[in-house]
């Protein structure tokens, strides 16, 4: 089943990022990698990951790279080629010059001593699919089929993923909703499976 609507959303992966040139407070990582299983709720949760072709028709024209998705926190922008995106064959990887600002040298500095490493974006979703898992025991999956509108790319602290209410509180409604459909339909054939185990 594939899903139409647009929603915006942040995303946390295992991406890299490191320091490259103390002169330039530059920058390199991965925003997002390709085909690489994100598990998102735990036990309880399902299994996500992007297309390699979900940025074909991204819109990359105006993306600031921040720290932590704070608009005051502006590291380095597109707008003034401070930043570039590179689509590869693993994902979207960033480039940033970080501008000689008292935040700027704080997170640079942060990112040279490997105390920030993490790396997660804001942008719409246009399409993607599900999967049902039929055994209780294996994770529904989701995948990222095409992105629209990039906001930002964000040097963090620590991943929003790891907290399952504010992941499920990512989804639209309506996807919302049919996970709790979907929880509740997996806890009913687990308590069946063991019932039938006590028979």
């Amino acid at each position: 089943m594939i899903h139409e609507k647009i929603e915006k959303r942040q995303f946390i992966f295992d991406a890299e990022m490191r320091a490259m040139s103390d002169e330039k407070m530059e920058v390199e990582g991965y925003a997002l990698k390709f085909d690489k299983a994100t598990t998102i709720g735990g036990r309880y949760g399902w299994s996500e990951k992007i297309s390699k072709t979900a940025l074909d028709e991204a819109d990359l024209s105006d993306v600031v790279f921040n720290f932590n998705h704070d608009i005051n926190n502006i590291l380095a922008g597109t707008r003034n080629s401070s930043l570039d995106l590179i689509i590869d064959n693993i994902g979207l990887k960033i480039n940033a010059r970080i501008t000689d600002t008292s935040i700027g040298r704080d997170v640079f500095q942060l990112i040279k001593d490997g105390l920030i490493n993490k790396m997660s974006f804001m942008a719409i979703i246009k399409s993607s699919s599900w999967s049902w898992a039929d055994d209780p025991e294996e994770l529904d999956e989701r995948e990222i089929l095409g992105f629209g509108k990039f906001f930002d790319v964000s040097a963090v602290t620590f991943p929003a993923y790891q907290d399952t209410e504010l992941a499920a509180r990512s989804l639209g409604i309506e996807d919302a909703n049919m996970r709790a459909a979907r929880q509740y339909e997996r806890q009913m054939r687990r308590m069946e499976n063991i019932l039938k185990g006590r028979l």
